[in-house]
């Protein structure tokens, strides 16, 4: 009976011919599944289920068909059959898939459930896991994530503008009011399908994208169609932006979406356009990837890149046109920009108010539509906020644009109930953005000038936790902005991050939760801007407390509290200072002081070994000053002891951890709690004549 219901569950009327055999079936579907081609695999698919039904694969990949397909409901359906009927044999990617779609419907906590199981079941080579993990924090995000009252209708814009192919970057127009262009990757776009070459590719090639534009009438959108022949051609175009007055419109052109020219072109009001449109004369490189323009006015322009120098991902950057040059691009710095991908800039008339979208963890599910205040009293920019449901949703929100009165505003999003891969959509506002009716003075935010500063100790806090789940508690979350904010302020610093913890009995436990709660830490400063190659993480485990646990035959509880912190603090000639909360004087322990004197000025350690896991050797146990070092941008784990100014004493250590099982011991140089190689020794012999052992050795 149960084979019969599964049999009708999934029985699908063929559509190809009969006499086409099941493993031919089979292997075209799997074809036109590794070039992303879902409908058709998704009909071949279906042929096969229905000729040989139950193959727990063949389900699984009908799934995540119907989920790129944006058939959520099917996408659920099958996915859901096969990882709980058939969890043995489902795939790890079945299990992904139905995280995404639970997630896109918006059932968060069943999704973190998926997820977790996901982790359970794929490899741990497996390329999707650190994503997993990423929207494991965004539905917990979305969980608490308010209504925006603000708005008051967010709306598709239709079957008459959006299809099941690609529609995206809308773009108001200036001269007309109920108009706007957009982007569409569909059938009957001229360059037809393309692979990644740039050739015409029936089989592996995606839809060229053209430029449209569509009207707003009293009974809804119309589509307007193509753009001029002139002006789409068989490449990618994307509208980009207008001039100030509305007749120059700048687009981009392409053999792939990633890399091409931004071209300028008069558009008047009766879209006439030129042959030969000219190159746009300005910084952007959109050769190595640089999208994304907006043109506040016209000799300001936002964009997108990738370029060296920045957050990580893509950032945000300005460029300011000056005595006919376009100045270098300035990026809009770590408060704006994070370890992920910001994109999509908008700035509101205003010069003050900028929207742009992230897929950084804070969002709902892909990249959500932020936006973040200029303060003109403190010169800078306030944190970025969401603009919050209905505009961000599971999906991906990009292209976020005002109209030019603020009661509207237009984006994509590839949310799950959008017609295709995205879609156009419009936020209707219960009243104007302010942002949007009126100028500041200066009009662009990097005239503002700067308050004036006055130099005072800045105390950085040290984090207090009681388990690995409140190190990144709400209070040590604003203690890290203010550690972010003054590596800011002195940008060529080092950032230390030194965990201690209190003593569990086994030193080499203690040691390796510290370096795992410093990365958690490591981790949220990368998040808040701070480069990995900036951060140098320690753990010290139980080795230098900061308060006794027992005085005199009483145990003292609050001395563990004292104990389990992590110490931040920056290197260099800055303002700013390491703050510990107070210790009692009865209960003050001497490890904390002496740590802090090691740290200063030359010190030779010991290195035992480097390794990607915890070393649980016993051989640990026979040294008291053990430590490990990592980096921000280093998977390595560096254990050593010693904390020796004599590099004879040094010498005698390395002998005695030789002998102690550390075959590849070695000693190495630290500089006020940096370490240094034999190189950059050498410019520290004046001061420490005592590294002239350690070069020579």
């Amino acid at each position: 009976m149960l084979r019969l219901i599964l049999l009708g569950l999934f029985l699908i009327p063929a559509s190809v011919s009969i006499a086409q055999s099941t493993s031919t079936i089979k292997k075209n579907a799997d074809r036109a599944f590794s070039y992303e081609n879902w409908a058709l695999a998704l009909d071949l698919y279906e042929q096969y289920q229905q000729a040989k039904p139950g193959d727990p694969t063949v389900l699984g990949h009908i799934g995540i068909c119907h989920y790129q397909l944006h058939h959520g409901d099917k996408a659920k359906e099958f996915l859901q059959y096969v990882t709980t009927k058939m969890s043995d044999k489902a795939d790890a990617d079945a299990y992904y898939f139905y995280a995404r779609t639970l997630h896109g419907q918006m059932a968060f906590a069943e999704a973190i459930e998926v997820y977790k199981q996901f982790l359970r079941k794929a490899d741990s080579r497996h390329p999707l896991r650190a994503r997993v993990r990423d929207a494991i924090v965004r539905c917990l995000n979305a969980q608490t994530m308010e209504v925006n009252e603000s708005v008051a209708l967010v709306e598709n814009l239709g079957k008459a503008i959006n299809s099941e192919g690609d529609e995206f970057a809308p773009l108001p127009s200036r001269n007309h009011p109920n108009r706007i262009y957009y982007a569409a990757a569909r059938p009957g776009c001229k360059g037809g399908k393309r692979n990644a070459e740039g050739l015409e590719d029936e089989e592996k090639g995606k839809w060229c994208s053209d430029m449209f534009f569509a009207e707003r009438k009293t009974a809804g959108w119309e589509d307007g169609g193509g753009l001029s022949p002139l002006i789409n051609s068989p490449r990618y175009e994307v509208a980009a932006d207008f001039g100030v007055n509305g007749n120059v419109l700048y687009f981009f052109r392409g053999f792939s979406l990633f890399s091409g020219d931004l071209l300028a072109d008069t558009a008047q009001t009766k879209d006439e356009y030129a042959l030969y449109p000219p190159a746009f004369d300005g910084p952007m490189e959109t050769d190595q990837g640089d999208r994304d323009l907006f043109f506040f006015n016209d000799s300001t322009i936002l964009f997108a890149s990738r370029r060296e120098g920045g957050y990580g991902g893509q950032d945000l950057y300005f460029s300011k046109l000056s005595g006919g040059l376009w100045t270098q691009p300035q990026n809009l710095g770590p408060t704006i920009n994070s370890a992920y991908d910001e994109f999509s800039p908008f700035l509101a008339k205003d010069g003050r108010t900028l929207y742009f979208s992230s897929n950084r963890t804070e969002s709902m599910g892909g990249s959500d539509v932020f936006y973040a205040v200029f303060n003109d009293e403190k010169a800078g920019w306030e944190a970025p906020k969401s603009m919050g449901a209905p505009i961000n949703s599971p999906g991906n929100e990009a292209h976020f644009r005002l109209s030019g009165e603020g009661r509207q505003a237009y984006f994509s999003s590839d949310r799950l109930d959008s017609y295709g891969q995205r879609d156009i959509y419009i936020a209707y506002f219960k009243t104007p953005v302010e942002a949007a009716l009126h100028a500041s003075k200066p009009v662009f935010f990097d005239a503002v000038a700067p308050p004036e500063v006055v130099q005072q100790d800045l105390a950085l806090p040290a984090l207090y936790y009681t388990n690995d789940q409140d190190v990144l508690s709400p209070e040590n979350l604003q203690a890290l902005l203010v550690v972010a904010r003054a590596a800011v302020q002195f940008p060529e610093s080092k950032v230390f991050v030194h965990a201690h913890t209190a003593s569990s009995g086994q030193s080499k436990f203690d040691l390796y939760y510290g370096i795992k709660r410093a990365e958690l830490v490591a981790n949220k400063l990368k998040e808040m801007g701070i480069a990995p190659e900036r951060i140098l993480l320690k753990s010290a485990g139980a080795g230098f407390p900061a308060s006794r646990t027992v005085i005199g035959a009483t145990p003292y509880p609050a001395g563990e509290q004292l104990n389990n912190r992590i110490e931040l603090s920056l290197s260099g000639e800055t303002n700013t200072r390491m703050q510990r909360r107070a210790v009692p004087e009865a209960a003050e322990a001497k490890g904390a002081a002496q740590f802090d004197s090691w740290m200063q000025g030359l010190c030779f350690k010991v290195e035992m070994v480097a390794a990607s896991q915890i070393v649980t050797t016993d051989a640990l146990a026979l040294y008291s000053d053990l430590l490990i070092d990592s980096k921000g941008n280093d998977a390595l784990y560096h254990y050593s002891t010693g904390f020796l100014k004599n590099f004879g004493k040094a010498q005698q250590l390395q002998q005695a951890v030789l002998k102690s099982g550390f075959p590849e011991a070695r000693i190495v140089a630290f500089v006020d709690g940096i370490k240094i190689s034999k190189a950059e020794a050498v410019s520290q012999l004046k001061k420490y004549p005592e590294l002239a052992s350690f070069i020579q050795n």
